[in-house]
């Protein structure tokens, strides 16, 4: 799996930082955003959507996610760079993961996309990127 490098690495490499939401289960975190990319073509992977707290994320605050995928997926990865982890696998085609963001100095808003790599036990991927904004 190739990450392209980034001016926002820190940012986009979430997964370096993720967990399962730690005594929570996925059902209880409200998901404010959903991504669903477009059909790809008739082969599998799929990520079907993908859904996180907010997509105004905040350095210092909570980022949680949830990527729902095609039932033979057995690992999505986020991350960028040389700076990548693994979703917690929560069930059936669906992975999550919890994290605080990192702060990175600066008042400006900017525009980022966070990369997610699904993967299927015999290696096809799906790979689709979630467009956000982080101050």
């Amino acid at each position: 799996m190739r990450f392209a490098r980034s001016g926002f690495a820190v940012i986009a490499t979430l997964a370096a930082l993720m967990c399962p939401p730690q005594g929570a289960r996925a059902d209880q975190v409200t998901y404010g955003y959903t991504f669903t990319p477009p059909e790809p073509t008739p082969a599998t992977p799929r990520i079907k959507k993908v859904e996180l707290n907010s997509d105004e994320l905040a350095a210092g605050g909570t980022i949680a996610i949830r990527v729902t995928t095609s039932a033979d997926v057995v690992s999505v990865i986020t991350g960028s760079g040389k700076h990548t982890g693994a979703l917690a696998h929560s069930g059936r085609g669906v992975f999550i993961g919890e994290s605080t963001l990192p702060h990175i100095g600066g008042f400006l808003r900017v525009h980022i996309k966070l990369r997610f790599e699904a993967s299927t036990a015999d290696g096809r991927e799906a790979i689709v990127e979630v467009p956000v904004s982080y101050k």
